[in-house]
């Protein structure tokens, strides 16, 4: 009933026009988003969310009881759950700063049950003091995700495994002088949680941390950031905990009609973030530890063309394993996968508020067997290979 609710006055508020509603409050509304549909079929059964429609990488071999491998199957879906709307407000100015509010939702659903539900995407405050001093506060991207170099891609996955992707409630300072800019963070966890749910860095007390810089040269954009966050996830024994880093740099070098951006992340634990790995248990009698898992991974997306665009995206992700020798079944992501690659081309052609897109998309999962360290030893390499297709209309 309060999903109704909300999504019932969030349409109500669509149907005034923003004049009206700036006239009354001295507050702009500047109302977006977009219908999509999405047609995808697959040569074989994917890890993956939401009905499919979020897919990461191939799914490994399970056999029935005929002895065939029931992830080796061709299947399609149709979807239009990428729908989105939202409300960007900007008003008078707060604490002498010029005041904004952005709220984004989207009908994909919290968990897969909930499939069509109306889901927060972002909510956050701003307090910005003449575009040097910026504070937000709310629900935003990951700074790993580095939302100034998204990939152009067509799937709903943006990128992941190979792009950190998360959303996350947060407060952001960022300092701008010039062409460069200092991003500190300090974030929860809520739809994107560690192994052991959002518990596991709460239970730490002390948020996840991140720093990032960026800078400009003409057209292009680079950035490097560090990430630290520390984890509880076991209440059995309060005083265990795992920390762990990543480190991520990007680059963003856009010239109409020609677009590259790429990115390189290296870390542990990234299991909220959508790539390989999180953590594995070591126990020695009734003694144990927490030993993060270690990915690596790499992307680039070129575009070219303005109605007509052309483009192309490859990423690569590898599991290093862990530092020391893992005792406990491992329960992280991809625990028997050492490597991951993927290339998807696209073409797209726009028309006033009209998007056709098509993507083609080979993901291939290097699949093994365990050592010790969590390192994989490859006896076979699966491969997806899904053709996608998509009709926006933008508002």
């Amino acid at each position: 009933m309060k999903k109704i609710l909300l999504l019932l006055g969030f349409c109500l508020m669509l149907a005034f026009p923003s004049s009206i509603l700036s006239q009354s409050s001295q507050e702009n509304f500047r109302f977006f988003g977009f219908v999509k549909y999405d047609l995808f079929f697959d040569s074989r059964e994917m890890v993956a969310a939401r009905q499919g429609q979020y897919s990461l990488f191939p799914a490994g071999r399970v056999f029935n009881e005929n002895g065939n491998d029931i992830n080796d199957n061709f299947s399609f879906h149709m979807l239009a759950i990428q729908t989105r709307l939202g409300v960007d407000i900007t008003g008078p100015d707060a604490f002498g700063a010029k005041s904004r509010a952005f709220v984004e939702g989207a009908f994909f659903g919290n968990i897969e049950s909930d499939i069509n539900g109306f889901r927060l995407r972002h909510a956050f405050v701003e307090l910005n003091w003449d575009n040097r001093h910026k504070i937000m506060m709310g629900q935003f991207w990951h700074p790993l995700f580095a939302e100034r170099a998204v990939p152009g891609v067509v799937g709903v996955n943006t990128g992941a495994p190979f792009k950190p992707f998360a959303r996350n409630p947060q407060v952001r300072y960022t300092f701008t002088s010039g062409k460069s800019s200092l991003i500190l963070a300090a974030l929860s966890q809520i739809d994107f949680a560690s192994q052991g749910g959002t518990q596991s860095l709460r239970r730490s007390g002390i948020p996840n941390l991140h720093a990032q810089i960026h800078h400009g040269f003409g057209n292009l954009l680079t950035g490097v950031g560090a990430d630290f966050k520390i984890l509880k996830p076991m209440i059995q024994t309060a005083e265990e905990t795992i920390s762990s880093y990543a480190l991520t740099a990007f680059a963003n070098y856009s010239r109409d009609p020609v677009r590259f951006l790429m990115q390189a992340t290296y870390g542990q634990n990234l299991f909220d973030h959508l790539m390989l790995g999180g953590f594995g248990v070591r126990e020695s009698g009734v003694e144990y530890s927490l030993e993060a898992i270690e990915t690596g991974a790499i992307w680039a997306d070129f575009s070219f063309g303005q109605e007509t665009r052309l483009g192309i995206f490859g990423g690569y992700s590898r599991n290093y394993g862990a530092n020391n020798s893992i005792t406990t079944p491992a329960g992280y992501r991809g625990s028997n996968v050492d490597h991951i690659w993927r290339v998807s081309p696209r073409i797209e052609w726009s028309s006033g508020p009209v998007r056709l897109s098509t993507e083609f998309e080979i993901t291939a999962a290097a699949y093994g067997i365990p050592n010790a360290f969590g390192k994989v030893n490859v006896v076979e390499t699966l491969t997806n290979y899904r053709f996608m297709f998509a009709a926006w209309y933008f508002f």
